[in-house]
């Protein structure tokens, strides 16, 4: 039953946090009691604002990568579409021919 009071202690401390960053108060039918157990304290995390405030790239390199992405990715379709085109139209001949043999065995092609 060690992974319940686990779950109490999360659920109590993420209800902390909660109240602590929008300044609420706690509602009396959702509010869990913590356990008897040891408690971290949030000041040994990372506030939000300092991990928003760290700088990131800049999104110059994304798009570019982005770019030749979405390019390769349009001329992979354009080529399956023209291999779909060629089997189709190859298809049809193949079928063509078969009904032309069927119909008068005197056209039939022999390879």
């Amino acid at each position: 039953m060690k992974w319940v009071m686990e779950r109490d202690l999360l659920i109590a401390q993420t209800m902390a946090f909660v109240q602590s960053v929008t300044g609420k108060k706690p509602e009396a039918d959702t509010q869990v009691a913590p356990p008897s157990s040891p408690v971290i304290e949030f000041e040994q995390f990372e506030s939000p604002v300092e991990v928003a405030a760290t700088p990131r790239k800049p999104p110059v390199a994304r798009s570019a990568i982005r770019e030749e992405i979405e390019g390769r990715v349009a001329a992979f379709r354009a080529h399956q579409q023209r291999f779909d085109r060629e089997r189709d139209k190859h298809f049809n001949s193949v079928l063509t021919g078969i009904r032309a043999a069927i119909t008068d065995p005197s056209r039939a092609s022999t390879r």
